[in-house]
């Protein structure tokens, strides 16, 4: 046999093996996404534990300080390991702005108010991640909430004004072959009368 025919052969056989560890790796990435998904209580929040600081002055109503920690855990029943996992929280207040864009007009704004994104590593199969999400001052923009004697109109709602926030989560999986990012946008928070 000719080397030619002999090297044709190996690398067909290679790329055999190549296509069919990656096709098994597809299909166990696919059933461990499915059996995480549908696992109880594979993402829970701690807000028994959860920590909210916020200081006000009396006199000014200005913010002074803001801080807060919300533990969670993530399980990870699939065959790989979670790896890379980031997640972001924005925050947005929603509400009617009184003589918005001309006198006469009001207009809904929704603005964000909050963003922070944390980078938690990799979660090994089998195992359960413990983790907190921790923000402060410093995460937030003080400079687009609203007057709320001037620009609020109370007579909206209730509530005047409402809270939302977005959680996004990514993620790499099956060894590095998927990367997922999931999102969870518009999800009500609170409200102010």
């Amino acid at each position: 046999m000719r080397p030619s025919r002999v090297f044709r052969i190996i690398f067909r056989i290679f790329i055999f093996l190549l296509t069919i560890s990656i096709t098994l790796v597809s299909i166990l990435g696919g059933l461990s996404a499915a059996l995480i998904l549908t696992t109880p209580d594979t993402i829970e929040v701690d807000t028994a534990n959860a920590d909210f600081d916020l200081q006000i002055n009396n006199t000014t109503f200005v913010i002074e300080a803001f801080n807060f920690t919300l533990p969670f855990n993530l399980t990870n029943a699939g065959y790989f390991d979670l790896e890379n996992l980031n997640l972001t929280i924005n925050l947005e207040i929603n509400y009617s702005h009184v003589d918005y864009p001309t006198p006469g007009v009001n207009t809904t704004r929704q603005l964000q108010i909050f963003t922070k994104s944390e980078y938690f590593g990799t979660i090994p199969k089998g195992t359960k991640g413990t983790f907190s999400f921790t923000g402060d001052l410093s995460n937030f923009d003080i400079g687009v909430f609203p007057n709320v004697t001037t620009e609020v109109d109370w007579y909206r709602g209730p509530p005047a004004i409402e809270f939302y926030a977005n959680l996004i989560i990514n993620l790499d999986y099956s060894i590095g072959l998927h990367s997922i990012t999931i999102g969870i946008l518009d999800l009500p928070v609170g409200g102010i009368p």
